[in-house]
């Protein structure tokens, strides 16, 4: 563990276990709220779907911040109907946003359901409303994937929001924020838990250029747990 702790750089934080990994980053994220909140009266952040934020979400679903004050996105979505079990927004509403003071109007969720190039403009005109994120989450796949910007898949360039036709996991059609878009942060968080990162996590330590790799904001942080961390 300490030769792979010298090749990393400072804002690689190492964590025993899942939890003490959702604890540090609520505690960072409701800090860099208050701050936000109380510089430009609001603070923005963009959510990521799967497992590895779950115990993330329900710290933030039981803690105080100005509320009122927070905006929420999203990074991507897989286009399914409304209140279908696999949608990235069921599981994060399930487990947080249903229950949360967060006023639904500043909830600001992809339209998945609609037509792709509906959702993908609606979206886009959404976003205006931001100019720069305060805090991105992404989780990574374990091919190295954020949001629903897959290895070697291209998309068009000044697009804050891009359509993906092909994914390598059902569904195969979504809608995700474009590499460009999810730069415009202050804050990119990277959420890494699971033995079956290692792969993808090695090709990050080599300087591979992976889809995690290319989104970085101004500030990166990595909170990563020991499991997902290459055997050397």
């Amino acid at each position: 563990l300490l030769s792979f702790m010298k090749i990393l750089n400072d804002n690689w934080l190492i964590f025993d276990d899942e939890m003490s990994l959702s604890k540090a980053l609520a505690q960072e994220i409701l800090n860099i709220a208050k701050k936000s909140i109380f510089e430009k009266y609001c603070f923005s952040i963009v959510l990521t779907g799967g497992q590895s934020v779950l115990s993330l979400y329900k710290i933030l679903s039981k803690a105080d911040s100005n509320w009122n004050k927070w905006h929420i996105y999203i990074g991507d979505e897989r286009c399914l109907p409304v209140n279908h079990k696999d949608r990235n927004n069921h599981v994060i509403n399930e487990t947080w946003l249903n229950n949360s003071p967060i006023p639904k109007r500043n909830i600001h969720f992809i339209q998945a359901e609609m037509s792709q190039d509906k959702a993908q403009l609606e979206y886009e005109s959404a976003l205006q409303e931001v100019d720069k994120f305060d805090v991105v989450l992404l989780s990574m796949g374990e091919d190295g994937h954020v949001a629903s910007l897959f290895p070697n898949h291209r998309h068009p360039k000044n697009r804050d929001v891009v359509v993906e036709n092909d994914s390598p996991k059902s569904p195969k059609k979504r809608i995700s924020l474009s590499y460009e878009r999810l730069n415009k942060s202050y804050n990119v968080f990277k959420v890494i838990i699971g033995e079956v990162k290692r792969e993808a996590v090695a090709l990050l330590i080599q300087g591979r250029i992976i889809p995690i790799s290319k989104i970085i904001g101004d500030r990166e942080g990595v909170y990563i747990c020991e499991n997902a961390i290459p055997k050397s």
